[in-house]
């Protein structure tokens, strides 16, 4: 199982998964290329069900199949790329029985992540686009809890995706670390891939952390206990952070109290 995280903040797009892979009664987390996010020619890709999908979508994208040209620039793109894949299913590798099923379905859930949207698709292949984070998989109602009480108070989308994936890997039995994220830029499709697994600028977490040194705080002036408040520096037009560490704390008076 899995469980996959996609944050949007302050313009920026984030994408994270862990790395457990199950077999029976048996899982791991070591596998070779087991990162689950995959890089498609205009988008990237995470999956969560049978790790076949994982074959198959590598399989596709050494072959150079047509729909891996995809644009992904909206969801009727996103829907357009699952149709081909559904039917790749049936034809080439006549993995999908559709039984009496009314509609398309298959076992996985996937997100679909550009540079700026975020796409969830399920085992329906319904498509849904999020305006802020989206989770799938296995321990996804922990990570999207998470997401709903930290979104607002923190900025860094490293951050958000880490708490989140840990989350889910703290209550569900079926995620586990490493856990991988990735910032989605458009800077990442300028030149072809050289391999559906080829990120440059992944971050690996091994260990689970928890929210650590971080303290959220709000975007206004607030003096608390003797520290200084946060201000955005006038000479960077970046939006100030709303998480910092304990490590700067003020030192603690040395007077001696006075007693009665």
């Amino acid at each position: 199982m899995t469980i996959l995280v996609a944050v949007k903040k302050n313009g920026r797009v984030f994408l994270g998964a862990d790395r457990i892979t199950t077999f029976g009664n048996e899982y791991t987390t070591d596998l070779v290329n087991g990162s689950k996010i995959m890089k498609l020619r205009h988008a990237y890709l995470a999956t969560s069900g049978y790790t076949l999908l994982d074959n198959v979508i590598e399989h596709l994208f050494q072959s150079n199949h047509k729909m891996m040209e995809n644009p992904f620039l909206d969801r009727a793109n996103v829907f357009s790329f699952f149709l081909d894949l559904y039917t790749e299913l049936k034809k080439t590798y006549t993995l999908v029985d559709t039984g009496k099923d009314t509609f398309a379905t298959m076992y996985n859930v996937f997100l679909v992540v550009t540079p700026t949207s975020i796409y969830g698709i399920s085992n329906n292949l319904s498509v849904h686009e999020y305006e802020r984070f989206a989770a799938k998989g296995a321990g996804a109602d922990y990570s999207q809890g998470c997401l709903y009480g930290i979104y607002d108070l923190i900025d860094d989308g490293v951050e958000l995706c880490r708490l989140a994936l840990e989350a889910a890997c703290h209550f569900s039995i079926y995620c586990k670390e490493p856990l991988d994220v990735i910032e989605v830029q458009a800077t990442d499709f300028v030149k072809p891939s050289k391999g559906y697994k080829a990120h440059k600028a992944m971050k690996t977490v091994s260990v689970r952390k928890g929210t650590g040194d971080l303290i959220a705080v709000t975007r206004q002036s607030v003096k608390s206990n003797g520290r200084v408040p946060i201000k955005a520096s006038k000479k960077s037009s970046k939006p100030s952070v709303s998480a910092r560490s304990t490590k700067s704390r003020a030192k603690p008076s040395t007077k001696k109290a006075t007693r009665k």
